[in-house]
C-alpha cells in the first residue's frame, strides 16, 4: 500500500502518542522523523522490515539486507548493510526511543 503523508500520519500518530506517554519523547518529533526517514511510510525498508528510521543492525536477531550509499574516504560507495527488521511499527518506534 502506498501512503499519502496524511494517511501515514494518521496511522503512526496513535503509536507515537503511546510511546510519548512511556518515554516523554514528543510524538510530533517521532512523527516528523518517521515521515522524513521512511518517505511517508513508503520506503522499501519500511514496507519490508517495518523499519521507520533506517536503524542498522538486528532486532531480536532479525535483520534485512539492503544496498545503501555510505560515505567512505571522501566519496560515496554502495554497500550491502543489515538493517533492523521489526515485527511492527510500534516496535520500531519503541526501539528508536
Amino acid at each position: 500500500m502506498a501512503y499519502t503523508r496524511q494517511q501515514f500520519i494518521g496511522e503512526i500518530a496513535p503509536l507515537a502518542q503511546q510511546d510519548m506517554a512511556k518515554t516523554g519523547i514528543l510524538a510530533s518529533v517521532t512523527i516528523a522523523q518517521a515521515v522524513l526517514e521512511s518517505g511517508d511510510g513508503n520506503s522499501t525498508l519500511t514496507q519490508r522490515a517495518n523499519n521507520l528510521f533506517g536503524i542498522k543492525g538486528s532486532y531480536n536477531g532479525q535483520s534485512a539486507t539492503f544496498a545503501t550509499q555510505e560515505y567512505v574516504n571522501g566519496g560515496y560507495v554502495t554497500v550491502n548493510a543489515a538493517f533492523r527488521s521489526y515485527p511492527s511499527w510500534s516496535a520500531s518506534i519503541a526501539d528508536h526511543s
